[in-house]
């Protein structure tokens, strides 16, 4: 567990502060693509005192794409649409009705292209469904 303030962290930069270095880094990456696979999304970070998450979304934050969730020892990255992901061949896991996740401990196990993919897939099936 991650310990923010008991409102929870306010910005992406109060988010991955108390985060070790190595999480730190995979958080900060995987934003970066998600702001290069999505542009147009709007970042909003939530969360409470053990636990934060930034969202990206589209039109509202009711049209979630993804979500990036640190914890103390890696990162969870949470797709909406995941049904298409899977469907192009890429592991999730986790069995929720609305979004799955990827589990990315380290650098070295993030694959920029793979994260890129999977991240404009959610945003096709987004705006296929119109959210």
């Amino acid at each position: 567990m991650v310990d923010y303030p008991p409102s929870g962290p306010g910005s992406f930069e109060d988010l991955v502060e108390p985060l070790p270095a190595d999480v730190r880094e995979v958080a900060t990456r995987l934003r970066a693509i998600a702001r290069a696979a999505i542009p147009d999304a709007d970042e909003a970070v939530s969360g409470g005192a053990k636990m934060g998450m930034a969202l990206y979304s589209i039109d509202g934050r009711n049209n979630v794409i993804c979500g990036i969730q640190p914890t103390g020892s890696m990162c969870k990255l949470f797709f909406h649409g995941w049904e298409r992901i899977r469907e192009a061949g890429h592991r999730l896991e986790g069995s929720g009705k609305h979004a799955r996740h990827v589990k990315i401990g380290s650098s070295a196990e993030l694959d920029p292209e793979r994260v890129t993919d999977m991240i404009e897939i959610a945003g096709q099936h987004l705006q296929a469904t119109g959210g």
